[in-house]
């Protein structure tokens, strides 16, 4: 992203606030969302089609159930990286392939099954060659176990395993039903029995009973317990035998079974990032309708258009505070634009608008208009707030000059340049000097340039457009104004833009700012004066 946009610019845009927001379901929709690219000047086309698949989803009636399906998918890419290094897998992990398989094949289902036929959504390859290998007795059940169909050994091994059970269970009951009519007892599950050893006389009965043997003592109670016969030992050292060989031919098939895997492979990993794509798609359109946005009209021309446009993280926390957001309409169409109007007018928050949208629309996302069109770009670039850096010793300024520099090197491509109040914070004529000669700079390139200034004649040139904030409007003037209360900028703040021809200066509404804040009004008039 580094190249489209600094981490800087996306921190300033909001764009990271935007990718927070955006919430995959599955580990594969994550990584998705972790390696998109931005769609640049000449993929046009490529991103019509990419909104298409997100109004698709939007209109989706099953994409509850493909959600649904979502959250039961885990990740499988380690275990697809065992079966590829010849590994065997255990049967968890033969599990979790099964039950990929089987959400493959219903999700494969309801994208087959959409109507809109003029839109080609990204499709799955559903393995019933694999996933019979998985259920080769087709019991449909979301559960793994190596079945007696795997082979005609193993159904054998199995049957004698459970024929020898049933028999040593026969010749333990028929001791035990002897044993407790002989001695009058009653054994419990455990086919054990505990004497008090004050009962002298029916311990030394038990101590001579040929089944019986001590299998515990303390100086309370003798546990008596029901002993093995010569055929019931055979027996069960016949039955661990057999199980050895179970267990081997069982890892013989899980072997044949992680060889299958290893050459479906490619298929698998393939619909892993497929479904990657398809929650991603899903998270967008959730997140568009989620924040009423809309999806842009993708132009050519070097040209924005935005139609009640909102900053999505700025609307929030607005509303959190049970403010009112007021939406903004513009239409930048020339190189270089100039906003002006006084401070807390909104224009910084007009430049994040302006690139969160760019940015999003990019990133092959709806904005947050009532109405959007504009061209992609190949740079987005802000220079807003704080840009001191410590840890090179620069200065506001400096940082300022040194990211503007980076931005004017990308002008010579299609690029988005916004810039709040440069060099605001040094010499008021050196200041306005470094404007206006990076404005007559950019003016000339192939880039859209967004710039607030509060500099009387950076616009004065009909080559720029300048917008204005209209700022504060009162009722009548100083009516209803409480004298000692900010707050009240907020209520009376027009935070529109209206296009105005150059008249000199710049508006100023310091003034009435400064005196809603409470300053002292001989300051205020002594300052009128020299205005």
């Amino acid at each position: 992203m580094n190249s489209f946009m600094t981490e800087s610019t996306v921190k300033k845009v909001n764009f990271d606030y935007i990718l927070n927001e955006i919430k995959p379901i599955t580990e594969y929709g994550l990584k998705a969302k972790l390696g998109a690219k931005p769609f640049l000047r000449g993929q046009e086309a490529d991103l019509k089609t990419e909104f298409d698949k997100i109004r698709a989803f939007i209109e989706l009636r099953q994409r509850r159930d493909i959600i649904d399906l979502l959250k039961h998918i885990k990740n499988i890419l380690e275990t697809i990286h065992r079966a590829r290094s010849n590994q065997v897998l255990d049967e968890v992990e033969l599990f979790e392939i099964k039950n990929f398989l089987i959400s493959v094949d219903k999700m494969d289902k309801i994208l087959r099954g959409i109507s809109n036929t003029g839109i080609k959504l990204l499709q799955l390859t559903p393995l019933p060659q694999l996933y019979k290998k998985l259920d080769p007795a087709c019991e449909k059940l979301n559960t793994f176990y190596i079945y007696d169909e795997y082979s005609q050994k193993l159904k054998e091994i199995r049957s004698e395993k459970r024929q020898i059970e049933k028999t040593i269970s026969l010749l333990k009951k028929k001791i035990r039903e002897e044993v407790e009519g002989r001695h009058n007892i009653r054994l419990n599950l455990k086919d054990e029995v505990t004497i008090s050893k004050s009962q002298k006389d029916k311990a030394d009965d038990l101590n001579r009973e040929a089944y019986l043997r001590v299998s515990g003592e303390n100086y309370l109670n003798i546990i008596y317990k029901i002993k093995n016969t010569d055929e019931i030992d055979k027996l069960e050292k016949k039955y661990e035998d057999l199980t050895h060989e179970e267990n081997d031919e069982e890892y013989r098939i899980r072997q044949a079974i992680s060889a299958s895997i290893k050459e479906y492979s490619h298929i698998l990993q393939k619909n892993t990032e497929t479904i990657g794509e398809i929650d991603y798609l899903i998270a967008r359109a959730n997140f568009a309708q989620k924040t009423n946005s809309v999806e842009p009209e993708i132009i050519k021309d070097l040209q924005i258009t935005i139609k009640g446009g909102r900053n999505l993280k700025l609307e929030k926390a607005l509303k959190e505070k049970h403010v009112e957001y007021v939406p903004i309409d513009l239409n930048l169409n020339k190189n270089v634009v100039c906003i002006t109007g006084a401070n807390m007018g909104g224009k910084t928050v007009t430049l994040r608008m302006i690139g969160q949208i760019a940015a999003m629309a990019s990133f092959g996302m709806f904005v947050p208009c009532q109405y959007a069109s504009l061209c992609l770009f190949e740079h987005i670039f802000i220079s807003a707030g704080d840009e001191q850096s410590i840890d090179k010793g620069l200065s506001t300024f400096g940082a300022e000059i040194v990211g503007l520099k980076e931005a004017i090197k990308s002008s010579g491509t299609r690029s988005l340049i916004l810039i709040d109040e440069l060099a605001g914070g040094t010499n008021p004529k050196e200041g306005y000097a470094i404007t206006k000669a990076v404005v007559n700079y950019l003016k000339k390139k192939e880039s859209i340039t967004v710039l607030t200034t509060h500099y009387d004649n950076v616009a004065n040139d009909p080559d720029i457009l300048n917008l204005q904030v209209k700022g504060l409007k009162f009722p009548e003037e100083g009516g209803g104004i409480d004298e000692n209360s900010i707050d009240q900028v907020q209520k009376y703040m027009d935070y529109r833009l209206i296009e105005v021809k150059y008249s000199g200066d710049i508006p100023k509404d310091a003034l009435k700012i400064a005196r809603i804040a409470g300053m002292d009004e001989e300051i205020i008039k002594d300052a009128e004066n020299y205005i």
